[in-house]
């Protein structure tokens, strides 16, 4: 009603100049009026539609399955290649924040193959939070369109410090969660198997993982494979191994 109170009146005012004054001034007047007011409609409207969309997804887009291996060429160098399909849930989605916690004593040395990435890494500011980086896209994308992001990280871990674990926190629905663990340096013999669990996003007191199963180890392939499907919502799910 607010604003059909205000285009009524405006519409009058415009009739007035155009009837009184009626020279070329008057009418590029009246033009002008209406056309800043339908600029106004339409970032009021679009005002709106941001606010609605943030409130009902405020992590600005959705991950529909990601698909994560984790090569470790010694005991102390990494490479992780993580792919995510993600959908935008903004009208326009230039970037996004990819989020990653890595408990080396050196900061990994970050790219993309996808989205353009200088590597700069933005700290957490509290415990539970997440280091991120940005990933920007060639081209932003609009409201409800996919896209594949790719994020590589390169770490060296010569103190041995590092979590010998993989971790994914769901969030929101997720079809796919594919985990690989390549331990490249194992001898043939090796044949440990790792653990997968998860434990509660919001627990009130500090909880322990839950196991959920084991998984073997390829001794071909050198790895450790699980696929998560469907995954419950509000939980960390963990690949741990031994180091």
């Amino acid at each position: 009603m607010f604003w059909v109170t205000i285009a009524s009146a405006l519409f009058g005012l415009v009739a007035l100049v155009v009837l009184f004054v009626s020279n070329q001034l008057g009418v590029i007047l009246a033009l002008t009026t209406v056309i800043l007011f339908l600029v106004a409609i339409i970032f009021y409207v679009g005002y709106v539609i941001n606010k609605l969309i943030k409130y009902s997804y405020p992590s600005e887009f959705l991950i529909h399955s990601q698909f994560t291996k984790y090569v470790f060429s010694d005991e102390t160098h990494v490479v992780l290649d993580s792919y995510r399909l993600i959908q935008s849930k903004k009208t326009l989605l230039p970037a996004i924040k990819w989020g990653f916690i890595w408990t080396g004593r050196n900061d990994p040395r970050i790219s993309s193959n996808l989205q353009d990435c200088d590597g700069t890494i933005i700290k957490r500011q509290s415990v539970g939070d997440y280091d991120h980086v940005l990933l920007k896209f060639k081209k932003p994308l609009f409201y409800n369109e996919s896209a594949v992001v790719h994020f590589h990280a390169e770490m060296t871990d010569e103190e041995k410090i590092a979590q010998p674990h993989l971790d994914v926190k769901i969030e929101t629905p997720r079809s796919v969660v594919d985990y690989r663990v390549i331990l490249a340096y194992k001898d043939d013999g090796y044949s440990k198997k790792a653990v997968f669990k998860k434990k509660l996003i919001k627990s009130l007191t500090p909880a322990e993982y839950e196991e959920i199963c084991e998984v073997p180890f390829n001794p071909v392939s050198k790895s450790y494979e699980h696929v998560l499907t469907d995954p419950e919502i509000g939980y960390y799910y963990r690949l741990e191994w031994e180091r």
